[in-house]
């Protein structure tokens, strides 16, 4: 590695090592004031059902929606005599750091660094798919652009063994094969049949679940009886989504009106990154981003698309491309400077915010 690139790798471990201090720091915070163990702050919202699943199986028809790979980690934890949650939450570090390592190869320091940077960044530290995806995916994501398949169909397998997403990273591994114009159609070919791998992946969830309920649509009914995420058009699930916002909806819970406004941001960032990426003919990138965000906004309602945002790195490319910009003048490279200070602090605020928020039970997404 050069002195340059031996910088960015130190920013990157500096940057996730100071997240993580941050984001304990408001676990210790909130273990302090509510008197809550640290396995009572990590235990929220869907690592409930990630517990259940590990410790009893697919009991609940609606945990059908949640995807094995997690639940088959945990257990293995709880195999080993190790506390689940606290010992998945440590993995979750560690998949944080190498999500962040591969963002590193693939678009350089300032992708990786704003990733762990985003507001939104306590679930890839807490027992939940994100940071184990992310990893996953972004390596095999990188492995594919220096021809390595064998290496992207392991990789790719374990995204798909954790979250719907395996299938749209499948879809575009497919398109990056296609398009990578210096190789001949043989060898397309060829690497286009290591993504069976993971395609299989997901094809063996479908048929358990198949056999467990009968219904070859039993990931999507759990959806849609358990979180309203039925088929719909992008601007009926606005409509849905925009009373939401409003506080009168929620007299007494004044986090969740915003959070769904945060939801809206993130569809419409979905949408630029995109829009972008098109622009820029990454054709692999478009499709990745593209299918998740027409997905996530057509599901009846805007509803963990923050979360979402994690997995579309190429946005984190964009806005490192907005943030790096240096204008000409002394003066206006002066201001913005103060601006990039600016927004800094305030996202760091927001991760605190963020993560106060699970920790304490309040609507975090």
């Amino acid at each position: 590695m050069t002195r340059t690139q031996n910088r960015g790798a130190r920013l990157v471990i500096i940057t996730w090592l100071a997240t993580r201090a941050l984001l304990l720091g408001v676990a210790a915070y909130i273990m302090t004031s509510t008197g809550a163990s640290l396995d009572q702050v990590l235990t929220r919202w869907d690592v409930e059902h990630y517990v259940a699943i590990a410790s009893n199986g697919y009991r609940d028809p609606l945990d059908v929606a949640f995807f094995p790979g997690l639940p088959l980690l945990m257990a293995g934890f709880g195999a080993l005599g190790l506390p689940m949650v606290i010992s998945t939450a440590i993995a979750a570090q560690a998949a944080s750091g190498l999500a962040a390592w591969a963002l590193h190869r693939i678009g350089g320091v300032w992708m990786a660094c704003l990733w762990l940077l985003a507001p939104m960044t306590v679930f890839t530290a807490v027992p939940y798919t994100e940071p184990f995806f992310c990893a996953a995916a972004f390596w095999a994501w990188e492995r594919g652009l220096n021809g390595r398949w064998p290496q992207v169909a392991v990789l790719a397998s374990v995204a798909c063994a954790l979250r719907i997403s395996g299938l749209f990273l499948v879809a575009a591994l497919g398109i990056m094969v296609v398009t990578q114009a210096s190789k001949p159609f043989v060898r397309k070919l060829r690497d286009c049949l290591w993504l069976l791998v993971p395609a299989a992946v997901l094809g063996a969830y479908a048929l358990f679940l198949h056999q467990h309920t009968g219904s070859w649509s039993a990931w999507y009914s759990a959806q849609g009886q358990g979180w309203q995420r039925n088929l719909s058009w992008p601007w009926d699930a606005l409509k849905a989504t925009w009373p939401l916002t409003a506080e009168s909806h929620w007299p007494d819970r004044p986090e969740v009106p915003v959070m769904f406004r945060f939801e809206i941001v993130s569809v419409a960032l979905g949408y630029v990154a995109a829009l972008w990426c098109l622009m820029k003919r990454r054709w692999a990138e478009f499709t990745w981003v593209a299918v998740n965000v027409i997905v996530l906004s057509s599901s009846g309602w805007f509803m963990s698309v923050n979360r979402a945002v994690l997995l579309w790195f190429p946005l984190f490319g964009l806005l490192a491309l907005v943030l790096r910009r240096r204008p000409k003048s002394s003066g206006a490279r002066a201001a913005w400077n103060v601006v990039r200070v600016l927004l800094l602090a305030a996202d760091l605020a927001l991760i605190c915010w963020w993560a106060y928020l699970f920790g304490t039970g309040a609507w975090a997404s």
